[in-house]
């Protein structure tokens, strides 16, 4: 979608160069209003999903912020297919991990799997160079 898209094409060009992209005709500032929208949207839907599985309290904001960097170094930086990678790969580790070592240990497991992918592959499942 970030490639075929005309505001996917736009996001990745203010990623990369917000100058360049503003001399180029883009509007700058109505990309980062698209792009704040598309997180707060996303954020809502995981929200409203996580909500099902996890009692909502006001100190889980650790766990999550924690969950979703695993997920991102697991899958990849700047790969969106990367993130479903990843977080594929968190939940059937730290799911295995529960029901043989214990819940308590699966979230230290699914730890250790980003820092063991982190020596053996920098870049992640399907990351691209020059992110890591």
């Amino acid at each position: 979608m970030l490639r075929s898209s005309r505001i996917g094409r736009a996001i990745v060009a203010v990623r990369m160069d917000r100058d360049a992209a503003a001399l180029m005709g883009i509007r700058v500032n109505k990309v980062y209003a698209v792009t704040f929208g598309i997180a707060a949207l996303m954020a809502v839907a995981c929200g409203a999903l996580m909500s099902v599985v996890y009692p909502i309290t006001t100190n889980i904001t650790g766990l999550l912020i924690g969950k979703a960097f695993t997920i991102c170094v697991i899958g990849g930086l700047g790969s969106v297919p990367g993130a479903l990678a990843g977080g594929m790969a968190l939940g059937l580790i730290e799911s295995v991990a529960g029901n043989y070592v214990g819940a308590q240990y699966a979230i230290l497991l699914g730890s250790l799997l980003m820092l063991v992918l982190l020596m053996v592959r920098p870049t992640g499942l399907l990351g691209k160079k020059g992110y890591e």
